[in-house]
């Protein structure tokens, strides 16, 4: 077992002047620690990056319900990614890895690395050839059972395929789409009856982690709200695992709203902390932290979970009012005198829009609209010049904007549906392309030809569209921000905090999925050393 690390020995983000604190300087200091992690141990930068943001959202300081650390969800033990196993590849103790985010980052390019080798014949595979790296990415998610594996990859790839455009702790965090065929690589999970056929799939929650029963309509009436602390694929592995004591329901995903179950609505899953309202309750898991609902509460997640608390309570006859539909808060059963069951938790926390939530139950929808955001280029997709200033519109709407000098167009808010965006820009033939949208961000890129006869296909829609761009996956994505790497970065200060704000690792007491707990002092934290206090388990039970 680790001993907690005084925060002392953090790097000092309280001192970092104050210009390391704007956005774009924070992005490019991200963006320069995977370059050096990616291009030290040899591994892709867009899985490296993939991976981080399925784990937390590059956010170094969070603890997952489950024990993971920082912004690989690294963890104790031996089973990657196994912080110990970081650490020993790093050379580093793994107290200091905990508390540095910069170790995080080469700590998981390291076990990428390593994990390359062993599936494929002691060699790196080709860096540029980012399916090669599929088996790695698999033995990455230290999932034991081959379908979570399969899944985790699965995961992972596709938000490789689909980028990452998303304001974060960083500033405007970009992972450019990558030209992936993931055609016969997508997971498609065994049928399998769900109470809801709003559910993607049933994957078993193990029978140690909620209790057998035969419950009816007339035994539910309530439908409890939780954050998971952590990601979907890790809080459903979790769930799975006998040593959780603890389950829910359901489980919802941040980025398109998909929906596994792992409970029967019949048994009373263990998620409250609080008997007497898990026995009339069923409980939603949402993937994300409460530290971070910008990032993490999307509106496909508000949406498909709107639409699931509908379907639930027309079948189980649940009122739809915020007396039957609650928060984990507000469970009664709190050691301290208040809500949040018997471990006092606090989520969905402040960030959490209840009045947006109860608009979509009320009005019985679960789906709305999102962003629809593309590059217009210059002959090809990939390689060619974006074309910034140029016009688009959509054809169905009549909404019409222009590409922005990042070399992206956007549509916000738009409903649900399929759309023809059009494209022009002096010199070129008018291009178009097709989509149907079905999650918070969907992707649609279109290529201009110029009018002098340099394409032949000026007038048909490019059918690869999800992927605008192709970068040299061993270079970082080349932007028109006008922003410099700052010198001296073998010898920055520390990490980028926002202003005032400490590397926060004072949420390290006993936690399940959806169990953001009033945090600890970091006063008592920074004497645990001192006093040779041990870390608590992390198998918390809440039943």
């Amino acid at each position: 077992m680790l001993l907690l690390v005084s925060l002392a020995f953090a790097h000092p983000s309280v001192e970092t002047p104050v210009d390391l604190r704007a956005p774009a300087i924070r992005r490019n200091l991200l963006t320069a620690a995977f370059d050096a992690a990616a291009d030290e141990y040899g591994v892709p930068k867009p899985l490296l990056m993939a991976i981080a943001w399925e784990a937390s959202h590059f956010d170094p300081d969070v603890q997952s319900a489950w024990g993971g650390y920082g912004m690989f969800d690294l963890r104790e033990g031996s089973q990657d990614p196994s912080l110990e196993h970081a650490a020993a590849l790093l050379e580093v103790d793994p107290n200091v890895m905990v508390a540095d985010w910069e170790l995080q980052v080469r700590g998981a390019a390291a076990i990428l690395a390593d994990q390359g080798r062993l599936s494929n014949a002691g060699v790196l595979p080709p860096r540029a050839d980012l399916l090669a790296w599929w088996d790695a990415v698999r033995a990455f998610s230290g999932r034991e059972e081959p379908l979570l594996q399969e899944q985790y990859a699965s995961y992972v790839y596709e938000t490789a395929a689909q980028g990452v455009v998303k304001d974060t702790r960083w500033g405007a965090v970009l992972l450019e789409p990558q030209d992936l065929d993931l055609a016969g690589r997508r997971f498609v999970p065994p049928p399998t009856a769900t109470d809801s056929s709003l559910a993607y799939q049933f994957y078993a929650a193990s029978s140690s982690n909620y209790t057998n029963d035969s419950r009816g309509s007339g035994d539910i009436d309530m439908v409890v709200i939780h954050t998971v602390q952590g990601s979907y694929s890790g809080c459903y592995s979790w769930f799975a695992n006998s040593s959780a004591s603890a389950s829910a329901q359901y489980v919802v995903r941040s980025s398109d709203g998909q929906i596994t179950q792992m409970v029967s609505e019949a048994d009373v899953a263990w998620h409250a902390g609080h008997w007497d309202t898990n026995a009339r309750s069923i409980g939603i898991e949402h993937e994300g932290y409460v530290s971070d609902p910008g990032t993490w509460y999307t509106d496909a997640m508000y949406e498909h979970s709107a639409a699931l608390t509908v379907d639930i309570a027309s079948r189980q006859g649940v009122s739809l009012d915020r007396t039957h539909i609650i928060g984990h808060v507000e469970v009664p059963g709190c050691d301290g005198g208040s809500g949040g069951g018997a471990s006092c938790h606090t989520d969905p926390g402040t960030g959490w829009d209840w009045d947006h939530y109860m608009d979509l139950v009320n009005g019985e929808t679960g789906t709305s609209g999102g962003e629809i955001i593309g590059v217009v280029a210059d002959s090809d997709i990939y390689n060619g010049a974006r074309l910034a200033g140029a016009n688009v519109w959509i054809a169905e709407t009549g909404g019409s904007t222009t590409v922005e000098a990042d070399g992206y167009y956007r549509f916000d808010d738009i409903p649900f549906g399929t759309y023809t965006m059009h494209a022009t820009y002096p010199g070129y033939a008018e291009g178009t392309c097709t989509k149907t949208t079905s999650s918070s961000q969907d992707w649609c890129s279109i290529v201009l030809f110029p009018d002098d006869g340099g394409g032949d296909d000026t007038d048909e829609p490019v059918e690869d569209t999800d992927e605008p761009v192709d970068e040299d996956t061993d270079e970082p994505p080349v932007e028109d921000t006008g922003i410099v790497t700052p010198p001296g970065d073998t010898d920055r200060p520390g990490p980028p905090a926002l202003p005032g704000q400490l590397t926060r690792m004072d949420q390290t007491g006993r936690r399940v999925c959806g169990t953001a707990s009033a945090p600890t002092s970091l006063v008592w934290l920074a004497l645990a050393p001192l006093l040779g206090l041990r870390r608590r388990s992390l198998a918390g039970v809440r039943r």
